[in-house]
C-alpha cells in the first residue's frame, strides 16, 4: 500500500495538483456528504480528531474548505467544499481513476472482488480490535 500512495503522490505532484491523497479522500467525503460534521468526518476518514483537525486546517489554509459552527450546538462544527476545492477535486480525480486502472489491469473482475472483501475484512479486524495485541 505504501507503494501505491508513493506513486499517488508522485502523480498529483507531477501534475501540479496540492494534495495528499488523504486530503483528496476528504475532499471526496466532504462533497458527497456536504455539510459534514467534524466528527462524522473523522469516522468516515478513519482518522483521530487531532489529525483530522491538522488536515481540516490545511484544507482550509488552502481555500479548499469552510468549517462553521452548528447552529444548534456551537461545539459542532461542519466542513462544506468551496469553487477552489471543487475545482482542484476535479483536477485529481482523473489521475486517480488513470491509478486505479494500473492497479486493476491484468485482474479479472472476480479477482478484484475478492481483493476488495479481503482488504474489507483486514480493516473490520484492525478497527474492531483496537488496543488488542497485534501479535
Amino acid at each position: 500500500m505504501k507503494l501505491i500512495d508513493h506513486k499517488i503522490e508522485d502523480i498529483l505532484s507531477e501534475n501540479n495538483i496540492s494534495l495528499s491523497k488523504m486530503q483528496f479522500l476528504t475532499l471526496k467525503t466532504v462533497v458527497e456528504n456536504d455539510g459534514i460534521s467534524q466528527n462524522e468526518l473523522a469516522f468516515f476518514a478513519n482518522r483521530d480528531k487531532s489529525s483530522l483537525t491538522r488536515m481540516i486546517n490545511t484544507l482550509i489554509t488552502k481555500g479548499y474548505i469552510t468549517k462553521c459552527s452548528s447552529k444548534e450546538d456551537k461545539r459542532k462544527n461542519h466542513i462544506h467544499i468551496t469553487k477552489e476545492g471543487t475545482n482542484i477535486l476535479e483536477k485529481a480525480i482523473p489521475h486517480f481513476r488513470k491509478m486505479a486502472g494500473k492497479i486493476e489491469q491484468n485482474l479479472t473482475i472476480k479477482e478484484i472482488k475478492v481483493a476488495k472483501k479481503i482488504l474489507k475484512k483486514i480493516q473490520e479486524n484492525v478497527t474492531n480490535e483496537e488496543g488488542k495485541p497485534f501479535f
